[in-house]
């Protein structure tokens, strides 16, 4: 019976690392040129003509004229550059201070207005990284309750009240699961929210096509072609079902003690 236990407690444990860690990878996804980090994009935007390429995340950019060498930074805001003899706005590489080249300026443009919507779209990720950031709050919340509680009360394998010290401390313990059932719950639903807003947003992008700002199918040197990252969708999904899959794995390992 404790061999069983301990293994049901390692595939909670095990659930909520993963979780924890698909979390971490959705939310850095270009912010640097570490291995696999640029390929985590909400949305690419390319120049086929010119081979400039932008990489969009949530809260990083990676850019350049050749996709085998991009340069990334935290933020496309620290991308924007006002240059002193002309009243145009231009914009550095991201993660440097060399201005960008003219065939990436539409790209890094389009791209400033889906993260921040100060052009372009109007703040399309808003809608992806609200929901993913509550949900992220509510799991790690949930987890971290139901875990302090475990060490506090370790030894405590039974739900009869007698076997408390007091009264107090049985509805506490079962207060404490409570919140993290509420939690949890709260960290599926705004994971599903983040899911099926970023299809949603990568859709509505890829059907404006070459009718975004800057773009003009007329020009193979400004045509946009825009497509939607994969890799985040998926990590997306996978947080939903694996949080989904966590919820009744934890109810069996403290259903004994709740």
């Amino acid at each position: 019976m404790l061999a069983r236990k301990d293994f049901r407690q390692g595939i909670a444990a095990l659930l909520a690392i993963c979780i924890v860690v698909f979390y971490i990878l959705v939310l850095v996804g270009c912010i640097s040129t570490s291995p696999g980090i640029p390929g985590l994009y909400v949305v690419r935007l390319a120049n086929n003509a010119s081979k400039a390429e932008v990489h969009v995340g949530l809260f990083g950019l990676c850019a350049g004229t050749d996709p085998a060498n991009l340069t990334c930074s935290g933020t496309v805001a620290q991308a924007i550059a006002v240059n002193a003899s002309s009243p145009s706005t231009k914009f550095f590489l991201p993660g440097t201070a060399t201005v960008a080249p003219s065939a990436l300026q539409p790209l890094l443009t389009l791209a400033a207005g889906i993260q921040s919507g100060s052009t372009g779209p109007g703040g399309v990720l808003a809608i992806v990284y609200v929901p993913l950031f509550l949900s992220a709050l509510c799991f790690v919340g949930a987890a971290g309750s139901l875990l302090t509680h475990r060490l506090a009360s370790r030894g405590a394998d039974s739900a009869d009240p007698a076997d408390y010290a007091d009264e107090k401390e049985f509805v506490h313990t079962r207060n404490a699961w409570h919140a993290a059932v509420l939690l949890t719950t709260g960290a599926i639903m705004s994971a599903l929210a983040a899911a099926i807003a970023t299809t949603v947003a990568v859709r509505a992008l890829l059907f404006a096509g070459t009718s975004l700002p800057g773009s003009d199918i007329s020009n193979a040197a400004t045509a946009i072609d825009v497509s939607g990252g994969k890799s985040i969708q998926v990590l997306e999904w996978l947080i939903v079902v694996l949080t989904m899959l966590w919820h009744p794995v934890l109810e069996s390992v403290w259903r004994r003690i709740l």
